[in-house]
């Protein structure tokens, strides 16, 4: 393989060879860490990533923060659900959405015929101004009076009845100002708008329809498509690390799989843990929030979560194909400088996915066999060459 060919080459190592030159064996080894490398050499990436330069061989490994992960099953929630209702009895003059509609807060949903409530506002508006025509004769009177009284040309008496009919005007005029402020809003709930904004649900009612105060039945739903919130319950052991996670500086990331693709929808980030554990699921209720600009998470949806619970700072990783078990140890074939591998006992913290967290006994910028570890045994010899892709066939192999 020329130079060109090894430097496009996206693979892991594959090591090939035997005890002796009489027993071959077949093998894939990564190199844990983060390395560059040369035409016909590649070293893998503390995850596995392969970084490529031609006419350089500088080997350095390097360590990561891995992060630690837990996965649930939630449930898509709109932050906001609004049922709209009348508040008043009416028929339905104009509909101008539709169901699946996406409206704004204050946009016009229904309106109902409120003929009869602008007759009860003309009739209010009029009563007002006989009142006030009636508080300033009786204002006008009371005046007079006074002035007699001054005079002695009229009782104290009479002027204190006077007095009466002027509150009793103002009385009036001020319960008549009640029923008009009344009326009109009466007037504004013949016209009903949106109070949030997102989409419109089922419609149970048409123009022309009588809706009624007391109906049970909601005339719609609107319900919020963005943001949402994703519920789900952990066991309560996991509750300490979710809490001490939340209150890090960085809020923990969440983010929500495709239970059919495994793939990811949107990630977001933890915003509640419920103040209380259910005694009798021994789970607490945690919701994570996401933007959902593009409405891939559908209220009322199941999903799998994937929730960051802390990390494992400067760890030292290989993949999980790597690793072995014998008995109730686990080891790795680790390649030496002289093209032989050696049995090497490690401890595994954690294994995430594709991806094994070694607490001791591999450093970063080791090889370990990732392949084809059934034949080898210690002291096989092995030789590096490169694949051309992940599972593909390995350019370079001997046989």
């Amino acid at each position: 393989m020329d130079e060109r060919q090894a430097t496009r080459s996206i693979g892991h190592f594959c090591c090939v060879g035997g005890r002796g030159d009489s027993l071959p064996a077949r093998a894939r080894a990564v190199r844990a860490g983060l390395c560059e490398c040369t035409a016909g050499r590649s070293l893998v990436g503390i995850f596995g990533a392969l970084w490529r330069r031609a006419n350089d061989c500088r080997l350095h490994g390097k360590q990561e923060t891995v992060p630690i992960t837990q996965n649930y099953v939630g449930t898509v929630e709109p932050i906001a659900q609004v049922s709209i209702r009348p508040r008043i009895d009416g028929v339905i003059v104009a509909q101008p959405v539709e169901e699946g509609q996406m409206v704004k807060q204050g946009d016009l949903l229904f309106h109902l015929d409120d003929a009869s409530i602008q007759a009860s506002i003309a009739k209010d508006q009029a009563a007002i101004a006989k009142d006030q025509a009636n508080l300033d004769q009786a204002n006008s009177d009371l005046q007079r009076d006074q002035t007699l009284q001054g005079h002695g040309d009229t009782t104290a008496q009479q002027v204190e009845q006077q007095q009466v009919t002027v509150k009793v005007a103002e009385a009036t005029l001020a319960s008549d100002k009640a029923q008009l402020q009344s009326d009109q809003v009466q007037l504004g709930y013949a016209t009903i708008t949106a109070p949030i904004s997102g989409r419109v649900g089922a419609i149970s009612v048409s123009q022309g329809a009588l809706v009624r105060a007391s109906d049970t039945a909601a005339l719609m739903t609107i319900t919020e498509m963005a943001p949402v919130r994703i519920s789900f319950d952990v066991p309560e052991r996991d509750l300490a690390a979710f809490r001490k996670a939340q209150a890090g500086s960085t809020p923990p990331k969440v983010t929500a799989i495709d239970a059919n693709t495994n793939k990811a929808i949107a990630t977001g980030t933890l915003v509640f843990i419920d103040s209380g554990i259910d005694t009798s699921s021994g789970t607490v209720t945690l919701k994570g929030q996401f933007d959902n600009a593009d409405e891939a998470l559908w209220p009322g949806a199941y999903v799998q979560v994937e929730a960051e619970v802390g990390s494992y700072d400067n760890a030292t990783t290989v993949p999980t194909s790597a690793v072995q078990l014998n008995g109730d140890q686990s080891f790795v074939f680790l390649m030496q400088p002289n093209s032989t591998v050696t049995k090497r006992t490690v401890t595994v913290a954690r294994t995430l996915g594709q991806t094994a967290v070694i607490a001791s006994g591999v450093s970063p910028g080791d090889h370990v066999v990732i392949e084809g570890q059934l034949r080898l045994v210690e002291g096989s010899r092995v030789k590096e060459t490169v694949g051309t892709a992940v599972g593909g066939p390995a350019a370079g192999a001997a046989g």
